[in-house]
């Protein structure tokens, strides 16, 4: 996640990589990498900026796609969407294969629910421990859904390596940092977890 004001990380924080006098592109361009090592430092937190960045460029590019962050927020409804035009897009450009995006749509759709759902479950004991453990693991078919889809947006794009998008700046290590904590926090309190549960088991 990018922003020229690394010091604001409430605002967009993903800068602009269209030169200036070019047609904007529709879709967000970012190197494979960075968007793995950010989705998953973030815990999945970047699969909403994602969203918010592909619908507000294809909206400047494109005249739809309004209201791009609600449709991030509310992604398990308008993924499909999206994913339906990058594929279109792919087929004007003349890029085929890869996963079709009926395919995209019910794993994103799928396992998000699962997600969102085991999120809000409340509870304790091993019960509530395996609950938190599948939903981190719900983010490996959601990532591969952003890794994908992003494959064909910068095939599409002409940047298939997400050359114009690949530098890590200040404001994605502000991220990073955070994200390294958050998951340190994570880790400890399933340690702290599981320990608790072993001494309940042992007396």
């Amino acid at each position: 996640m990018e922003d020229n004001n690394a010091s604001n990380l409430y605002r967009a924080p993903e800068a602009d990589v269209t030169p200036a006098g070019q047609e904007v592109a529709p879709f967000y361009v970012v190197s494979p990498f960075k968007l793995t090592l950010l989705f998953w430092i973030t815990m999945g937190i970047y699969d909403l900026y994602w969203h918010y960045k592909n619908w507000a460029l294809y909206r400047e590019a494109r005249g739809g796609g309004g209201l791009p962050v609600m449709r991030a927020l509310f992604s398990i409804f308008f993924a499909p969407s999206l994913f339906q035009r990058m594929s279109k897009e792919a087929r004007e450009a003349g890029v085929t294969g890869g996963t079709p995006a009926v395919l995209l749509s019910v794993v994103y759709v799928f396992f998000t629910l699962i997600s969102n759902f085991t999120y809000m479950a409340q509870g304790s004991g091993p019960e509530a421990l395996l609950v938190q453990l599948l939903s981190m693991g719900c983010m490996i078919p959601i990532w591969w859904v952003l890794w994908r889809a992003q494959k064909r947006v910068n095939a599409t794009l002409g940047d298939a390596a997400g050359e114009t998008n690949h530098r890590l700046t200040r404001a994605n290590w502000i991220w990073i940092v955070l994200g390294g904590l958050l998951w340190l926090a994570t880790l400890l309190s399933l340690v702290v977890w599981v320990a608790s549960l072993a001494g309940v088991v042992d007396g």
